[in-house]
């Protein structure tokens, strides 16, 4: 076989895999749109057709009949921003702390930080539920930031620690002969250098955050504490489920995510890059 023909076989090889991977990712988003789109009856004549008569009346269903639809969204907004804002402050300051500083003190404490992937929360629910009731911060807004926002620094610092390595430290210097203390060359310097690693934060946190269903049922118990993802359990219960409902608030749970990845993409690919080849 010439070398054409093996590296037109190769093409089309190529092409035949590429279009198969697409096919498996783009059909978790078919098949919401599909029973989304279809009444209770189409679902159990061909699930996976196209619906003969769409009807958008399951998404104004899920608005109007789902008490918690809406509570649901207010609260995983209110919880949402400030965990993401927070992430973003807390893991900038001290990643450049533990990128800067490289003595066995500062490393051992980047180990311990990174350690916490490790844990699975399954081994800490017992004693995470406690010392929050304890504390009276279940079925709270302000208690589930705080625990999100914790158990989310381990990865986050990962990320931004990596992508702080591998800012010159040149820059650094500069600013330093021009006077500057160690606040403000993060804050003038660095910080504004980290615009891709932290639009990476901001859509990675928000997806975990916002997608979050272990703490969320851990802390948030009663019905007008509740999240998004906890208020989508309406549509299943010992007996019954209306998957067309689940799936109708399925695509109107993720529009935002959506909405903060696309406006972010560009930067998301760039930040996970850099953070990895130096951490």
């Amino acid at each position: 076989m010439g070398t054409t023909k093996k590296r037109h076989l190769l093409s089309v090889i190529q092409k035949v895999l590429i279009t198969c991977v697409m096919l498996v990712v783009i059909s978790p988003f078919y098949i919401s749109i599909v029973y989304a789109l279809k009444n209770k009856n189409d679902l159990t004549i061909n699930r996976l057709a196209w619906p003969t008569h769409p009807t958008l009346m399951n998404f104004q269903r899920v608005i109007t009949e789902n008490d918690q639809f809406l509570t649901g969204y207010k609260n995983s907004i209110l919880t949402t921003v400030p965990v993401v804002v927070l992430l973003m402050l807390i893991t900038s300051m001290a990643a450049y702390v533990l990128a800067r500083y490289t003595t066995r003190v500062y490393k051992w404490i980047y180990l311990i930080f990174i350690s916490g992937m490790l844990i699975p929360i399954q081994c800490i629910m017992l004693p995470f539920y406690i010392n929050f009731f304890k504390l009276n911060l279940t079925n709270s807004n302000l208690g589930f930031v705080i625990a999100r926002t914790g158990l989310q620094i381990p990865i986050s610092i990962l990320v931004v620690t990596g992508f702080v390595k591998a800012i010159p430290l040149d820059l650094e210097e500069s600013a330093r002969i021009d006077g500057c203390n160690r606040f403000k060359m993060f804050w003038k310097v660095v910080f504004p250098l980290m615009k891709p690693v932290n639009a990476t934060q901001l859509v990675l946190n928000t997806l975990f955050v916002w997608n979050d269903y272990t703490t969320a049922i851990i802390l948030l118990r009663k019905p007008f504490a509740r999240t998004l993802i906890l208020a989508q359990m309406a549509y299943f219960n010992e007996y019954t489920s209306d998957l067309n409902l689940a799936f109708a608030f399925f695509i109107l749970a993720t529009l935002p995510i959506l909405i903060v990845y696309f406006s972010m993409q560009k930067y998301v690919v760039g930040g996970i890059m850099m953070g990895a080849v130096k951490g």
